[in-house]
């Protein structure tokens, strides 16, 4: 896309979109999706009252899901390689060139040895037929399969130029790849081979491999909403990342976050996130004041941020309850181990100082693993 090319701009609309789609410069040319009916701006404009004509949504709603971007403009933002992204993973080099959590959990799990592969093999079909049921042989394989979703988009590109799409139908229609969250696994499994005795002592069986699973997912639930965080182009970011995470960028959680980071300390928000996690994986319920209790003093945070150590647990467990719910249990199940999974649910397992002391430490080894970021 040119610089200086025609930015088209109905008056009725007002400008407010334009900073979220990244075009304040006015290098884009936008087309607008009309709508069945009618749009008012919640937060822009005063609603008047609702009637069965009139839509009210956001402006953000507004920009996602109304204006059609250019997609050689998005194929373009994508198409500059880096060290180890992923050339064919549509958005990866991106992702990897402009988010830090991302690039840095990507390079340890390369460190560790694993490699990314979109090659058609038995592991491959595998993952994309029942992904839940691969964990093992990705982790003790060393391949993380992922799809090659940039080709097919640049050949979209090619066979129609000039073509445009609203940000939430490519959404809704590119297959999302999920190589950070399983490379956030293989991470977390590398770096707790050096504890397997610590592990070993504090979890004994049946509950030692469930343990070691289920910090390993908090782990990636972790860095998946930490990377959510990381800011370059409003559009591309919100894009890029709910192609390649499980995980789609909130205002509310990214306020969050960086206010936790200025008054706690990166290391200290990641610590009580990442206990966050691991009790809402063990929970279908929301935090009680015991689990925000448990959490802070696991996480060491000084009592004058008890209010921002519960805002960061309730943060933690808005992890997907039908995750929760049904994946959590089936997967254990499904290798045989319901009965473990069953016995550290009912454990209160940060309860205990020699947990919470391991769990604290694992994670600074973790933080430091991912960038410390």
């Amino acid at each position: 896309m040119s610089p200086g090319s025609l930015l088209v701009w109905p008056r009725r609309y007002r400008p407010e979109i334009l900073p979220l789609l990244s075009a304040a410069h006015g290098n884009l040319k936008l087309t607008l999706y009309p709508d069945a009916y009618p749009i008012r701006y919640s937060d822009v404009v005063t609603p008047s009252p609702p009637d069965a004509h009139v839509k009210s949504i956001t402006k953000e709603e507004f920009a996602w899901t109304r204006f059609g971007v250019p997609l050689d403009w998005l194929s373009s933002l994508d198409e500059i390689p880096a060290k180890n992204a992923l050339q064919d993973a549509f958005g990866d080099r991106y992702l990897y060139r402009h988010n830090l959590v991302y690039a840095g959990v990507r390079d340890a799990a390369i460190g560790f040895g694993y490699r990314f592969s979109a090659e058609d093999t038995p592991l491959w079909r595998d993952y994309q037929a029942f992904g839940v049921a691969t964990l093992n042989r990705i982790l003790f394989g060393g391949i993380v399969p992922y799809l090659d979703t940039g080709t097919s988009f640049l050949r979209l590109v090619k066979e129609a130029p000039g073509a445009t799409l609203p940000l939430s139908f490519i959404a809704a229609n590119v297959k999302s790849n999920h190589a950070f969250h399983e490379s956030a696994h293989c991470v977390a499994h590398s770096v707790m081979r050096s504890f397997e005795g610590e592990l070993r002592s504090i979890a004994t069986d049946p509950t030692s491999a469930v343990l070691e699973t289920v910090l390993a997912e908090a782990f990636a639930n972790t860095v998946e909403v930490l990377g959510s965080v990381f800011r370059n182009q409003e559009a591309a970011d919100k894009l890029f990342y709910q192609l390649n995470s499980y995980y789609f960028p909130l205002q509310k959680r990214d306020d969050l976050m960086r206010r936790a980071a200025e008054e706690l300390g990166a290391g200290t928000r990641f610590i009580l996130l990442f206990l966050s996690h691991l009790e809402a994986n063990l929970s279908t319920e929301n935090p009680s004041d015991a689990v925000c209790e448990r959490v802070a003093e696991a996480g060491g945070c000084p009592a004058r941020s008890a209010g921002l150590s519960r805002d960061i647990t309730e943060a933690g467990f808005e992890l997907n309850i039908g995750f929760r719910e049904n994946t959590n249990p089936y997967y254990f199940g499904l290798f045989g181990h319901r009965p473990g999974y069953d016995a550290l649910v009912k454990s209160c397992w940060l309860s205990r100082e020699d947990n919470r002391r391991f769990a604290r430490m694992l994670a600074g080894m973790f933080w430091k693993a991912a960038g410390e970021l």
